[in-house]
């Protein structure tokens, strides 16, 4: 986040963006369908420095890059699944779930990566949206027409940022690239090394492949945080891989690892920042507080 700010001439430093990053999981964990995290980030990044529009190309780019990352990953875990032998096997009921979450998750990238690349098609979809016979009926036009108008003002600005993006900014996305493909590779990590000092002696690599799967097949759990169905989900995949005599014990320190504790510190941030006046990227509180780190975010 803090790359891409800082391509489009904003500034971010490194201790706030990794705040935007940390409170944005924290709503998108207590909503459904992980749906709040990326608006609320495009709230924390908007400043009069730096606008909605720069800001939402910013969380667009990184969430697109960081779905590619994901969908990159799922293939090279199919590809070890099918190929490394092993006991892993999921019942047809499993099977179905997984398939049908997967194409899900890469139907909706879909949608989301066309409206990225052609985005003039938003603004068709948003304005009826808006203004139309039943809005008409509840809202005066003028102030509809407001609306649109600054809609379209804030589009501007999306669109330039993601040309700018696009075509001087390259290497700065293959960096955001590779950080997000770090990223998930420590997340496939976390479930290997807690089996590990289970007493689980089997390949880390088929672990992290699972874990992969998983994440690709959940995204989109309607439940906040996907309470429930990550639980069962998640042993079911395990279930014959990871021992049965520490499968409920493993899934527990999985989940309190890789939510619960991620929960606790959004939570923390977000109780702190109700008691602190907003500042966006660009702002010179932003820079202030993350100038003396210059690794990016």
């Amino acid at each position: 986040m803090k790359i891409l700010v800082q391509a489009l001439g904003g500034r971010l430093g490194i201790v706030r963006a990794t705040r935007i990053s940390v409170m944005g999981a924290f709503v998108s964990n207590v909503t459904p369908f992980d749906s709040g995290g990326e608006p609320f980030q495009v709230y924390l990044l908007s400043s009069p420095d730096f606008s909605t529009g720069q800001a939402t190309a910013v969380v667009a780019v990184k969430t697109i890059i960081n779905a590619l990352a994901r969908v990159i990953l799922g293939m090279m875990a199919g590809t070890v699944l099918l190929f490394s032998g092993g006991t892993w096997s999921l019942s047809n009921p499993l099977k179905v779930a997984v398939i049908s979450g997967i194409c899900m998750y890469v139907g909706i990238f879909g949608i989301f990566l066309y409206l990225v690349i052609c985005p003039e098609r938003i603004p068709q979809l948003v304005v009826p949206a808006i203004r139309n016979k039943v809005t008409l009926r509840f809202i005066r036009r003028e102030v509809l027409d407001r609306a649109i108008e600054h809609l379209n003002r804030e589009f501007g600005e999306f669109r330039q940022a993601l040309d700018k993006f696009v075509t001087d900014y390259k290497v700065q996305l293959a960096t955001v690239m590779l950080f997000s493909l770090a990223c998930w590779l420590s997340t496939a990590l976390v479930p290997a090394v807690v089996l590990r000092g289970l007493g689980y002696r089997g390949s880390v690599v088929r672990v992290m492949a699972v874990t992969i799967v998983f994440y690709l097949a959940a995204a989109y759990a309607p439940t906040p945080g996907s309470s429930g169905a990550a639980e069962l989900g998640f042993a079911a995949l395990f279930s014959t891989i990871a021992p049965r005599a520490v499968l409920g014990l493993f899934v527990m320190v999985w989940r309190v690892i890789t939510y619960y504790f991620s929960l606790l510190v959004g939570g923390a941030l977000m109780t702190l920042g109700m008691f602190q006046p907003h500042h966006g990227a660009g702002t010179s509180a932003g820079q202030a507080q993350g100038s003396s780190s210059d690794p990016a975010a």
